[in-house]
């Protein structure tokens, strides 16, 4: 059953609502809990098992200015993907710092800023920017290790929705990630807007269903942001089981990694998690199975 909001019905429960709501973005900020431990568990599902794990790599790590730059050790000057991550409510990129690490040992450079405000969007594209400018310099260490052609972003809450705004708004970007967006009636109330309509890359959303986040991303609201992509968009949207709002990002770590590698590295194990009858999100006991949907994912979706 999918959870349904409900309009409170008083004055009362309406700033009572308001004030959970916001303070669960507050607690978040203060207490992210992204601990390095977080991908050692042990999952049922073999693809999200090995997503979970770290990759076939090591990982370097760069600051330059304001870039957090989390490089693989590849042994090799090729050009590779790269992921923006946009930061949540009141956090800066080393918060998840090993949820960078895990995605940059998959052979995909993982970049992120300070911005502790990321809604609109903007410091993430500045942040792109930056990237691309160190990918012209020689001698920078991202000199011409940046595939241009494949990039994404990711986000978690606040940084969501700043996902979803800087991807709508600059087509460089490929794909799209985006855990715990706040619902447009939260988002409405801190002035926060939302472009999720003008996004035109293949995007997989997640939320969990425990209280909180009943609160800042129920089900429903992600369903409602899910409708507003075009139809010819490639969508997925899962739930997490017993997931609360701050453990949406490393919860669900391991298809977000699978997600990015399919997209930007045609990575076929990664695929299988997502497309075909048998996808294995569709039938992981931690996935809450009938409210994943999914569309457009056709075997020769990717181009």
């Amino acid at each position: 059953m999918s959870i349904q909001y409900r309009e409170p019905d008083s004055m009362l429960l309406k700033v009572a609502e308001q004030i959970l709501q916001k303070g669960t973005l507050a607690l978040c900020a203060v207490v992210p809990d992204v601990r390095r431990s977080y991908n050692r568990k042990t999952y049922a599902c073999p693809i999200e098992q090995k997503y979970h794990a770290d990759g076939p790599y090591d990982v370097g790590y760069v600051r330059m200015k304001n870039l957090h730059v989390f490089l693989p050790e590849t042994g090799s000057d090729a050009p590779l993907p790269m992921v923006i991550m946009v930061n949540g409510t009141g956090l800066r990129a080393l918060y998840y710092q090993p949820v960078f690490e895990h995605l940059a040992s998959w052979g995909i450079i993982a970049v992120g800023n300070n911005d502790s405000n990321a809604w609109s969007g903007q410091s993430a594209l500045q942040t792109l920017d930056a990237a691309l400018a160190c990918h012209r310099q020689e001698g920078n260490v991202l000199f011409k290790r940046i595939d241009t052609a494949r990039i994404g972003i990711a986000g978690h809450s606040q940084g969501a929705l700043g996902a979803i705004n800087a991807a709508a708004a600059n087509t460089q970007f490929k794909v799209l990630y985006a855990a715990s967006c706040p619902q447009p009636r939260l988002a409405k109330r801190l002035n926060w807007h939302c472009r999720m309509g003008d996004v035109r890359i293949p995007t997989l959303m997640a939320c969990g269903t425990e209280q909180l986040e009943r609160l800042i991303a129920p089900m429903d609201s992600m369903r409602s942001l899910a409708q507003q992509l075009p139809q010819d968009v490639p969508l997925v949207l899962g739930q997490l089981i017993g997931t609360e709002h701050r453990f949406v990002l490393h919860e669900g770590d391991a298809y977000m990694t699978a997600w990015f590698r399919y997209w930007l590295c045609g990575d076929t194990v990664a695929q299988a998690a997502f497309m075909g009858e048998n996808a294995e999100m569709t039938r992981n006991p931690r996935w809450q199975q009938k409210d994943i949907i999914r569309r457009n994912l056709a075997e020769n979706a990717r181009k």
